[in-house]
């Protein structure tokens, strides 16, 4: 019987202890969902590599479009929100937001990284990571290889930012061609890194095989024999390279 007793007190106090922790939980809950978010903590993860904006701008930013949470109760910020509003910014390009005790928030911001810039004729303006057009910012200074002329928004942001990726994979042309003129889409042009010879691409139609018989000349040929004087070098035609003086 002393042992029966035993047990039912033991399960009664375990039963108390659980209720007691649940209710303390819920208690402590409300009482920070009822309380003022006393501090916005606003922190642009990758600003060490970039500084297209800063917690200042976005500040700001929150405020202008009506959901800076500071000084509201905590149970009526919409972190959701918050981040929708962001991604509005131009510049940004993730952002999470979420509540801490003792009434702060905190949101954390990535920026939009610029693959290729275009210089056309119906304005300026980068393709970023994510295909998508990206204004001008005093801010940007990026070394990133530059389309001029005839560029459509539509073929930045597929078939020349497929491009560009290729030529950032490459260990060869990555460093030697930044400046491409577009003519019309059949008719590229691209001027090299120290080298004063222009190449005429044509389309882009092949372009892994035209330039890989182009390095293969400079290789094997010229980096061993030196550079000749010449104006251009045509990929235009399958299987040769033809240079002109």
């Amino acid at each position: 019987m002393k042992r029966m007793v035993k047990k039912i007190v033991l399960l009664s106090v375990a039963i108390l202890c659980c209720v007691a922790v649940v209710w303390g939980g819920a208690w402590c809950s409300a009482q920070r969902d009822s309380s003022p978010c006393t501090e916005v903590h606003i922190v642009v993860q990758d600003s060490m590599e970039r500084q297209w904006v800063d917690a200042n701008e976005l500040e700001n930013y929150l405020q202008r479009h009506h959901v800076y949470p500071l000084g509201l109760m905590m149970e009526q910020i919409d972190c959701h929100a918050i981040e929708q509003c962001l991604l509005g910014h131009e510049m940004v390009r993730k952002v999470e937001c979420f509540k801490s005790p003792f009434g702060h928030v905190h949101v954390e911001v990535t920026q939009r990284i610029p693959v290729l810039s275009v210089v056309a004729n119906d304005g300026c303006y980068y393709v970023d990571s994510d295909r998508r057009v990206m204004p001008i910012r005093r801010q940007i200074n990026v070394d990133v290889p530059v389309f001029r002329g005839a560029v459509s928004q539509r073929a930045a942001a597929e078939e020349y930012f497929d491009f560009v990726v290729w030529l950032s994979d490459s260990r060869y042309w990555k460093s030697r061609i930044h400046d491409i003129h577009v003519l019309n889409p059949k008719s590229l042009i691209l001027k090299q890194e120290g080298i004063d010879a222009k190449i005429i691409l044509g389309s882009l139609d092949g372009y892994v095989e035209k330039l890989s018989k182009l390095q293969k000349l400079y290789t094997k040929g010229f980096d061993k024999i030196g550079y000749p004087e010449c104006k251009e070098y045509d990929l235009r035609f399958e299987g040769q390279v033809v240079s002109r003086k």
